[in-house]
This record gives structure tokens, sequence and C-alpha cells, in this order.
């Protein structure tokens, strides 16, 4: 750790910054016009696009409004989901830095507002409140990533147990019943094995398992959790 962070922890509790620079209030401090002005441009993408190719440089930055991204490794490990209100792009401060990950459209159609890198980085380094926000970003993204190394050390069905009700309860619908939610139809059994680094038909297997124990329930090409039956089990097992 650097000085600079070193002092930012001074002047800041953990908790209050955690609380007082989160990602929806770093848009509106990027939005806010007050402060080095910078003009960001909406755009539209459809199911497959791909905003960022890993390895490419990363001079743009992407603030999702509405639909779902995918990030991946070598093409087929599926590290994170990003959706409304994350931030993807702005993993470091450096001007044509390489992408670790290539971010593809999840979604039927995905809205983001498109930033150019250098204008953000400008906005950022010229205000303390600017340096707190991409500190949180930045504390958020090694959670995440923290999170699903410690996902991948857990056995076959605890694994996929815990990917259903995380994934469901993150971005999934609620339903009529206050235990079931639905599970996000963007991600279908593939993305789940590339998620869960486990192949397709384990993945298969322990649905058909959960299905017949009433945990699941799929519906046409949906698929419905009950939440309650599977912390239950969850528990039972871990």
């Amino acid at each position: 750790m650097n000085n600079k962070e070193t002092n930012m922890g001074l002047l800041h509790a953990e908790s209050d910054i955690s609380k007082d620079f989160n990602e929806m209030k770093f848009r509106q401090f990027i939005q806010d016009d007050f402060i080095f002005p910078i003009q960001g441009v909406k755009k539209n993408y459809v199911k497959q696009d791909i905003l960022i190719r890993e390895g490419a440089d990363t001079n743009d930055v992407y603030f999702i409004e509405q639909g779902m991204v995918v990030a991946t490794l070598d093409g087929n490990v599926a590290v994170d989901f990003f959706t409304k209100n994350d931030v993807i792009g702005l993993s470091n401060l450096t001007l044509g830095s390489k992408s670790d990950y290539t971010f593809t459209v999840l979604s039927d159609e995905v809205e983001v507002t498109h930033y150019r890198k250098e204008d953000l980085i400008e906005k950022i380094m010229n205000t303390q409140e600017g340096y707190l926000y991409h500190y949180m970003h930045m504390q958020n993204t090694a959670s995440r990533l923290l999170a699903r190394q410690e996902l991948l050390q857990l056995p076959t069905e605890e694994r996929i147990i815990f990917v259903l009700l995380e994934l469901s309860e993150k971005y999934g619908n609620e339903v009529d019943d206050k235990d079931m939610l639905r599970f996000p139809k963007q991600i279908n059994k593939g993305r789940i094995a590339q998620y869960t680094n486990f192949n397709a038909s384990t993945i298969t297997t322990v649905l058909q398992k959960l299905q017949e124990e009433a945990c699941i329930y799929p519906v046409r090409s949906a698929i419905f959790v009950d939440t309650e039956k599977l912390e239950t089990k969850l528990e039972a097992i871990s």
C-alpha cells in the first residue's frame, strides 16, 4: 500500500468509505458537472457483442445502465457477471493497459454510458473524492475475485448450490412465492459450467438431483430456485 492510500485510510474509516463511496455515488460523481465536467455517450449493444477483448488496450470505460455482461478468460472461463450500475474498464488508471478479460454482452441488449478513460483519469486524479471512489472500486473488484477463488475450493454439489443461490439473489427475479427466485435467464447451463469450472454434464447431473429433491423447478427455459430449501441443503452438506 502506498503513502497516498495510507493517508486515505486515516481520513476515512473503511466502513465510511464503503458507505459514502459506493458504485452508485461514483456514477453521480462522474456525472457531476461542477468539477472537471466530462461527457459520456449512451450506447447500445446486442447479445454476443464484445465491449472489450482480452489483451486489448483498455482506453474505454463503460457504466452499465441496463442488461448483463460476462467477463471471460481464455474464452471459456466465466470470471464474473456485470449488470446495472457496474463499471467495466477501470481496473487501473493507466492508459493503454491491457484487459485481463473479454467482456461480452449476455442479455438481448445492453445499454451503457461510454467514457474516454483519459477523461475519467483526469477527474479521478484531481480530486480527493475521485481517488476514494476508485479505491473502493478496486476494493470491490478484488473482493469479487477473491470470493470466486474461494468458491472454486468447494466440493461439487456445494459449489453449484452456492452459485445457484448467489446468482439468483444478485441477478434473479422475485416471484409471488417469497422463498422462490427466478434464476437469471441470461445465464444458461453452459455459463454456470464456465463459472463453476465444471463441465456441462456435471451441471446437468446436479441440477437433476436438485429438481428431484424439489429444490429447483425448471419450467420451459426458466429455472425457479427455492432459496429456503437450497440454503437448508447447503447447511446440511457444508
